[in-house]
C-alpha cells in the first residue's frame, strides 16, 4: 500500500478548506439527490466554473462529495414518496416504499443510510489498495497502447450509455468531430474555427458541459406534463427521538446481513470500473442477485430489508469504483467523473495515469474524501432526512429559472465571455433535441474529452513509428487490446442485429398498433422512474412518475444497454 501517498493525501484533506468543502459537498449532494431535475453531473457542471479559483484538491473534493451525498440523498424520497431522486434509487423504492407504507419509513432510511456508508467505505478502501498497481500498469502503456485504450473505452461507454447502441456511438462520434475544432496540435492550422477567435483553442469544456447537462435538463422539465405538481404524499418520520431509534435499528439490521452488504459492494465495485455502466445497471444487477439467492424471494418487492441493502450498498460502491478508470486511464467512469476530468483540464493538468505520479497527493485526497463523505452520511443523514423530503416537493416552475440563471452565470464567469454563454445555450438546445430523439448526451461530452487525448497519442505514435501504421500492431499488449476492441465491436453488431430481429418479430406478432411497436423491448429498456412525469431521463429515456401508492416498475436497468 502506498503509505507515503496516502499520508500526503490525508495532510491535504484534513485542512480547514478541503474539510469545509467536503461538508458542503455532502450536504449539497443530499439536496441534489432529492430534487427533481437535478442530477449529480448537472450540479457538478454548474459548480465547475465557481471552483476554478479553488486549489485542485478542494475543487475535486467538492465534486466527489456531492457525488457521494447524492447517492444516498436520492433514497429518501424514493422510500417516503416513491419518487427516486436519482435513477439508481429506483431499485431502493421497490422495497423501501412498501416499508414506509407499513409505518417503517424511518427504519428503511436507517437501513439505506448504513448500507450506503458500508458500501462507500468498503469500495473506497479497495480503491486505495488497487489504485497504485493499476496506475503503475497503466504507466507502462506507451502511445499506441493508450490510443487503443481510449478507443476501447470510447466504444464501451458510448454503446452502453443509451437505449440504442447506434445512437450512442453516433453521439460519441459527433463529440469526436467537435473535438477537432481549433488549432491542430501538429501544424497549428485552424480547423473549423470560421475565423472565430474564441474557437482557436477548441470548444471550451465548461459551456459544453453546462449546456448538455443542465440547460437540456431544464428544457425537458419546462416542457414536461404538469411541471408545477409537487411529489406525492409524504410518509412521516416522527420526531428526532423516533428518527434516532429508527437509525439504530437500521444500523443493527444492516450489520446483521454482512453477506448481503459484501455481495452488493462487490457488484458495485466490479461494474463501477466499467466506464458508463452507472448505478442504475449495477443496482438492478445487485437486487436481482440478492433476490435469486434469498430463501424467501417472494418477499422482495413487499418491503424486504435485504432489497434496500442490495440497492444502497451497491449504489455507493459504484461511486468510489468510478474513480479507477478515471484516474488510471483518463477515461471517465460516469457522467460526474467526466466533470472531474474537466476539472483537471481547467487546472492545467492532463488526466491519465501520469496524474498518479505528478499529483499523487491530490489523487489520494480525492479517494479519501469519498471515504470520509461516506462516513458523514450517517450523522448528516439523520439530521437532514426530514427537511430533505420537503425539498423534493419544490415546484419545477421555481427550479427551472433558478438553474438556468446559475448555469448561464457560471458559463460567463469562466472566461467573462458572452460567446461562452451563447455556446452554452447552443449545446443545451442541441442536447435537448438529441434527448428528445433518444440520443444520449454523455457520449457527446465523452468525445469532446477523449478526442484531444486520442489525437495526441495517435500523432505521438506515428512520430515514434516513423509514420508507419504497423507501429500500432508491434507489441503483444497492443494486439490484445486490438482484439478486445474487435470483440467488442463484433458483440455490438451481433447484439444490434438480434435486437432488430426481436423488435421486428414483436411488431409482426402484435399487428399494426402504431409507431410504439418499434420501441426498445422491455428487457432492454430501463425504468428510470423519472421524478417528473413524461419527461426523458438523464440520457434521453422517458420515464413516468409512479402514482402515490404504486411501486416503480421492476424493469431492466435504465437507459443504458448492459455490456
Amino acid at each position: 500500500m502506498p503509505f507515503d501517498e496516502i499520508s500526503a493525501g490525508l495532510d491535504l484533506l484534513f485542512q480547514a478548506g478541503p474539510l469545509a468543502w467536503l461538508l458542503l459537498g455532502v450536504t449539497l449532494g443530499f439536496v441534489v439527490g432529492v430534487l427533481p431535475g437535478l442530477s449529480t453531473s448537472n450540479t457538478a457542471a454548474l459548480l465547475l466554473p465557481f471552483s476554478i479559483g479553488l486549489p485542485l484538491e478542494s475543487s475535486l473534493v467538492l465534486i466527489v462529495s456531492i457525488y457521494a451525498g447524492a447517492a444516498f440523498g436520492g433514497a429518501v424520497p424514493a422510500i417516503l414518496v416513491n419518487v427516486p431522486g436519482e435513477t439508481g434509487s429506483a431499485v431502493t423504492a421497490l422495497d423501501g416504499y412498501p416499508m414506509a407504507k407499513r409505518g417503517e419509513g424511518g427504519y428503511a432510511i436507517g437501513i439505506a443510510r448504513m448500507a450506503s456508508v458500508l458500501g462507500g467505505v468498503i469500495s473506497g478502501i479497495v480503491v486505495l489498495l488497487v489504485l497504485e498497481p493499476l496506475g503503475g500498469l497503466a504507466l507502462k502503456f506507451g502511445a499506441r497502447e493508450m490510443f487503443v485504450v481510449i478507443l476501447l473505452g470510447f466504444v464501451v461507454a458510448s454503446s452502453i450509455m443509451g437505449s440504442n447502441v447506434r445512437k450512442g456511438i453516433l453521439a460519441g462520434v459527433l463529440g469526436l468531430l467537435l473535438a477537432t475544432v481549433g488549432a491542430s496540435p501538429l501544424t497549428a492550422q485552424n480547423r473549423f474555427t470560421f475565423d472565430i477567435l474564441d474557437l482557436y483553442e477548441g470548444i471550451p469544456f465548461l459551456p459544453a458541459l453546462i449546456g448538455a447537462f443542465a440547460i437540456s435538463e431544464m428544457l425537458l422539465l419546462a416542457g414536461s406534463k404538469d411541471p408545477t405538481k409537487p411529489g406525492g404524499k409524504i410518509v412521516g418520520l416522527g420526531g428526532i427521538r423516533q428518527q434516532l431509534s429508527d437509525a439504530l435499528r437500521g444500523v443493527k439490521t444492516t450489520l446483521a446481513h454482512p453477506v448481503a452488504v459484501l455481495r452488493a459492494s462487490s457488484i458495485g465495485m466490479f461494474l463501477g470500473v466499467i466506464p458508463g455502466v452507472g448505478t442504475s445497471i449495477a443496482n438492478f444487477v445487485s437486487y436481482g442477485l440478492a433476490k435469486r439467492q434469498s430463501k424467501e424471494p417472494e418477499q422482495f418487492g413487499k418491503g424486504e430489508p435485504k432489497g434496500v441493502i442490495a440497492s444502497e450498498a451497491c449504489d455507493n460502491a459504484v461511486t468510489s469504483a468510478t474513480l479507477v478508470p478515471t484516474l488510471t486511464l483518463g477515461i471517465p467512469g460516469s457522467a460526474t467523473m467526466a466533470v472531474v476530468l474537466a476539472a483537471f483540464y481547467l487546472q492545467g493538468i492532463a488526466p491519465g495515469p501520469r496524474v498518479l505520479v505528478t499529483n499523487s497527493a491530490e489523487v489520494y485526497a480525492v479517494v479519501l474524501a469519498l471515504l470520509v463523505a461516506s462516513l458523514l452520511i450517517l450523522p448528516l443523514g439523520i439530521l437532514l432526512a426530514a427537511p430533505l423530503t420537503q425539498i423534493s416537493r419544490m415546484p419545477i416552475s421555481f427550479l427551472v429559472p433558478g438553474v438556468v440563471f446559475v448555469s448561464l452565470a457560471g458559463a460567463f464567469a469562466s472566461r467573462s465571455s458572452l460567446f461562452d454563454v451563447a455556446l452554452t445555450v447552443i449545446f443545451g438546445v442541441v442536447a435537448y433535441i438529441m434527448r428528445l430523439h433518444g440520443y444520449p448526451v454523455i457520449p457527446l461530452i465523452l468525445g469532446l474529452i477523449l478526442g484531444p487525448l486520442a489525437e495526441e497519442y495517435l500523432l505521438r505514435g506515428l512520430t515514434l513509428g516513423n509514420d508507419q501504421m504497423s507501429y500500432f500492431f508491434d507489441s503483444a499488449v497492443v494486439n490484445v487490446l486490438w482484439f478486445l476492441l474487435a470483440a467488442m465491436v463484433v458483440y455490438l453488431v451481433v447484439s444490434g442485429r438480434r435486437d432488430a430481429v426481436r423488435r421486428r418479430r414483436r411488431a409482426e406478432g402484435s399487428g399494426p398498433a402504431g409507431p410504439q411497436l418499434l420501441e426498445e423491448p422491455a428487457d432492454r429498456r430501463v425504468s428510470t422512474v423519472s421524478t417528473t412525469a413524461g419527461r426523458p431521463g438523464p440520457d434521453g429515456v422517458t420515464g413516468e412518475r409512479p402514482a402515490d401508492g404504486a411501486s416503480p416498475p421492476s424493469q431492466a436497468p435504465d437507459d443504458r444497454n448492459a455490456p
